[in-house]
């Protein structure tokens, strides 16, 4: 039996509970609720499979972040990205407890800023995912505004849980060190996808979210035009964040990984 979708609206500090889970469901059968509206993508230029040289989307600036290797990333047409992963690809900044092949933009977004993210996502065919964990879109924390040595976990992601699809949300409490090594970060899975991902398929996923640590925090998620996330309640740090998308996963995963994202819009303000 399919559940309804529960909205979630936190009351102070202890909000990591299990009614926190929204719809942990199959998105088979679920009825289709009302998605972000998307523009036409905009096109690819510039690319360059080198890590740390820039590219466009749309005009916007972003990032090579991968291990510069001839798979690490790609871009197959100007509406497509392909990113692979392998044991041991890491980033220039990267320790060995990761591998990376991702691109950062560098659309700096303030804290408390509205914003609306259109993309499409295939894994593909291969092994099974068993990273302890894997990322493969994310609103990242611009840590530098929050101080030197800051290193901080994602305010929202769109993540492999074994082969997955789920969405988390963090934030941490005012006042608080929001760090890693801290352990001030409340997080929430708000969706686990019950079936697992179709290998091979694209999935459209729409986002609208407010990044603001406070009671006016807000994401809601649509996959496939059905309505998985609907949250209200702090998220984030406090800190103006910024997009990544690609593969970023612990390093204890034995497997090759790749997924291709196509038709990227982004647009932030007022709604």
């Amino acid at each position: 039996m399919i559940r309804p979708m529960i909205k979630i609206r936190p009351t102070g500090i202890a909000m990591i509970v299990l009614p926190a889970i929204v719809a942990l469901s199959s998105l088979d059968g679920l009825a289709a609720s009302q998605p972000v509206t998307a523009t036409a993508a905009p096109s690819i230029t510039s690319f360059s499979t080198t890590p740390r040289t820039r590219f466009s989307i749309g005009g916007t600036s972003y990032q090579n972040q991968s291990a510069g290797k001839s798979w690490s990333v790609s871009s197959p047409d100007d509406h497509t990205l392909r990113f692979e992963v392998r044991p041991g690809d890491h980033a220039w900044f990267d320790t060995g407890t990761v591998d990376r092949s991702q691109v950062a933009s560098d659309h700096v977004i303030s804290n408390g800023t509205p914003i609306d993210i259109a993309y499409k996502f295939m894994l593909e065919p291969g092994a099974a995912n068993t990273a302890s964990w894997l990322v493969t879109a994310e609103m990242h924390n611009d840590d530098e505004a929050l101080g030197p040595n800051m290193h901080t976990s994602p305010p929202f992601a769109i993540e492999l849980a074994g082969e997955h699809l789920r969405a988390v949300a963090r934030h941490c409490p005012m006042g608080l060190d929001p760090s890693n090594r801290a352990g001030n970060l409340k997080m929430l899975t708000l969706w686990t996808d019950h079936s697992p991902i179709q290998r091979g398929q694209f999935y459209a996923i729409k986002i609208k979210a407010n990044v603001d640590n406070s009671s006016e925090g807000s994401l809601a998620v649509w996959v496939n035009d059905v309505e998985v996330v609907n949250y209200h309640g702090p998220l984030g740090y406090g800190a103006p964040t910024y997009w990544e998308e690609g593969l970023y996963r612990s390093a204890d995963a034995s497997q090759t990984i790749a997924a291709n994202f196509r038709d990227l819009t982004m647009t932030t303000g007022s709604r």
